[in-house]
């Protein structure tokens, strides 16, 4: 959180907006940085006045559907040649990534709706959204819709809450983290009802 705030107060006028929008932009293409801690640290600064909100959130709006893009176009594309290659083959095999593309064909693509509040893994799950050729129109309109929605809540709450940021953080993860284990949980389930049902036909 300190080094964000140093580095976005680093910058001036509107080079430092434009700063904030790449380092969204590497968020979405899987760079080490946090997007969370990036979205929060601006909209505190905001508060302080070394911003404007109304400048941010458009900013941060187009930033992370940049990202996001980005990451799901190159996955669209080269995604199955990709992921043919070590070492990502290791991470998602063939079986896994076939088993993935039963989920998302069996339970709908709506599944990207909610790849916004999972931290962790969200480039991984555009990546595949990308791959299982989730269609274009889809993946716009839901990954905008809950970015709005993420965007809205999480600037906001943070532009006014000075002094009680570290207990927005300390709720933010417990949210995002408990989503997290309620998706993976489900899909474990899945996979394992989907194995019981193939050796019960075989």
């Amino acid at each position: 959180m300190d080094q964000a705030r140093i580095f976005l107060t680093h910058f001036n006028g509107p080079e430092a907006y434009l700063v904030f929008y790449f380092v969204l932009v590497g968020c979405g293409i899987g760079l080490p940085m946090n997007s969370d801690v990036t979205l929060i640290t601006a909209s505190v600064l905001a508060g302080l006045g070394m911003f404007k909100l109304s400048i941010l959130f458009p900013i941060a709006f187009f930033g992370l559907l940049s990202g996001d893009t980005i990451n799901y176009l190159i996955a669209r594309t080269y995604g199955p040649r990709i992921l043919a290659r070590a070492p990502f083959r290791w991470i998602l095999s063939p079986e896994k990534f076939k088993a993935a593309e039963r989920f998302i064909q069996e339970k709908g693509e709506k599944m990207v709706f909610f790849v916004r509040f999972l931290p962790l893994i969200r480039t991984a799950l555009y990546f595949t959204a990308g791959s299982l050729q989730v269609r274009p129109r889809t993946f716009y309109l839901l990954d905008s819709a809950s970015t709005l929605i993420y965007l809205a809540v999480l600037m906001n709450l943070s532009y006014s809450a000075g002094e009680n940021l570290e207990a927005l953080l300390e709720h933010l993860k417990h949210f995002q983290f408990t989503l997290l284990g309620i998706a993976v949980a489900s899909a474990a389930g899945y996979f394992i009802l989907r194995r019981k049902k193939g050796s019960v036909g075989a």
